[in-house]
């Protein structure tokens, strides 16, 4: 059974693997995903929680094949932060 603080951890590098992938500009869950070997659900539900601590937003979106809107995750910029 995994400890609750390696579980921790594990979360914390994932958090940073996900930040450093941003940088390089906006990306879909499933970008972020499969850039980082993480599963859709893990990816997802890490921007989730990124959102929420306000460190990465979706202004903007992308529409797939089926037409469906995409959330573009992104890197808070300060400005953004304290408007």
């Amino acid at each position: 059974m995994i400890s609750i603080s390696v579980m921790q951890s594990l979360t914390t590098e994932d958090y940073a693997r996900i930040l450093s992938c941003l940088h390089s500009g906006p990306k879909t869950c499933k970008e972020v995903a499969d850039a980082l070997k993480l599963s859709y659900p893990r990816a997802n539900q890490l921007l989730l929680n990124l959102a929420q601590k306000r460190t990465i937003h979706s202004p903007r979106c992308r529409t797939n094949a089926q037409g469906r809107n995409i959330n573009l995750w992104e890197i808070r910029t300060t400005n953004e932060l304290n408007p």
